[in-house]
């Protein structure tokens, strides 16, 4: 639990939702928690009505990746279990840009975990990846208490990791998850799979909004969305959108003149009537990667699969054409000046340019879009 900046409030609400409930017999609830200012990195096992230090580490800087791995290994090591759950807690901002050099139009940041008092940015999703894979602890399911994480980028990078993943399209609330609903479900019933887990935390997550969060304020716009996806099924979305990828370069470059312009066309209109997601911190660049795959009408099998991954799904009313699963699609001339990221491609050692990200390096969806941004004449 990262609250080593602005959310330190909502990790201390989301705790006393954990102590409500507390550790048993049967189910460990172990933290390790950071907050902003002069306060030290800290151990807990949490237990009904309060938190059990186990130790005080001092001030660690919880976006390095050492930090990650340290915790993984001693919570392992020291409460050993037939199944886990690991949730990373903090903002998250979806793809990832890498470590390369800024570009002077990029506005925003990318990844998850971020610490102020060691003025660290957010950690690149292939360290997290690294540092995960690093302690040996497996995982049953991977849990994201963060925004914007249900990408493709983001869900292929971590896609080893665990059976489980769970995660959301949108920007979130620091609200975050229900943990009080979530744990009082497991601790009655220990025996849970953790599909039947997957399961309660989405619909914890829709009913805490539907019923009590949205009723507060009917004006608020009804946008948030949580998904579980089994990881099994995650390359294979992927190589269906590499083969949609290279069949949408081969119509844009064919030699017939109207193929070529009516594939352009084509484009724009899905691009302009699908399901955009987060308006708010990063517009004009996630789409709703099962909508668009309707819009723009290739015979592909990610409906399918998409159906396949799904344990379950949430999303506002606010989100119709929601699926749970993300893929970046800047939307041209709107993101140019704002959030158009030119790091969006192959990583070049070269010129230490482009992306780390797995998806991106594999496939060709970020070929499949400089083709496009280049007909566009962009």
């Amino acid at each position: 639990m990262d609250g080593d900046n602005n959310l330190s409030k909502a990790a201390l609400a989301d705790i006393s939702e954990m102590e409500a409930v507390g550790s048993t017999q049967n189910v460990n609830i172990i933290l390790q928690l950071d907050l902003k200012g002069a306060i030290t990195t800290k151990r807990y096992r949490i237990i009904k009505g309060s938190s059990e230090l186990i130790s005080d580490l001092g001030e660690l800087d919880m976006a390095a990746p050492q930090t990650l791995t340290d915790f993984l290994i001693w919570a392992k090591d020291s409460y050993p279990a037939d199944r886990t759950m690991l949730i990373l807690w903090n903002h998250g901002n979806g793809w990832d840009q890498g470590d390369g050099p800024s570009v002077p139009l990029q506005k925003t940041v990318h990844s998850v975990l971020y610490d102020d008092d060691n003025h660290s940015a957010f950690l690149s999703n292939f360290k997290v990846r690294d540092a995960i894979k690093k302690s040996g602890l497996k995982i049953d399911i991977l849990g994201f208490d963060a925004s914007i994480m249900g990408t493709i980028e983001a869900l292929y990078e971590f896609r080893e990791l665990a059976d489980i993943i769970i995660t959301s399209q949108e920007v979130g609330q620091s609200n975050g998850w229900d943990y009080g609903s979530i744990l009082l479900s497991l601790t009655v019933n220990p025996g849970m799979m953790p599909e039947d887990l997957a399961g309660k935390i989405v619909d914890a997550y829709r009913d805490f909004f539907e019923n009590d969060f949205y009723p507060s304020d009917p004006a608020y716009e009804k946008r948030h969305s949580i998904a579980a996806h089994r990881t099994k099924y995650i390359e294979l979305i992927a190589k269906q959108i590499d083969m949609a990828a290279v069949q949408l370069i081969s119509m844009l470059d064919d030699p017939a003149p109207a193929t070529r312009e009516n594939t352009l066309q084509m484009i724009k209109n899905s691009r302009n009537n699908v399901q955009d997601i987060d308006w708010y911190v990063q517009p004009y660049v996630y789409v709703d990667l099962l909508d668009l795959s309707r819009l723009i009408g290739l015979e592909t099998e990610i409906p399918e699969l998409v159906s396949k991954a799904t344990i379950a799904e949430y999303h506002g009313m606010d989100r119709r054409n929601a699926n749970g699963i993300s893929i970046v699609f800047f939307k041209m001339p709107d993101a140019m000046n704002l959030t158009y990221d030119h790091n969006y491609k192959n990583y070049d050692p070269e010129t230490n340019t482009g992306n780390y990200g797995d998806f991106i390096n594999q496939y060709k969806w970020d070929e499949f879009l400089k083709r496009y941004y280049a007909a566009l004449g962009f």
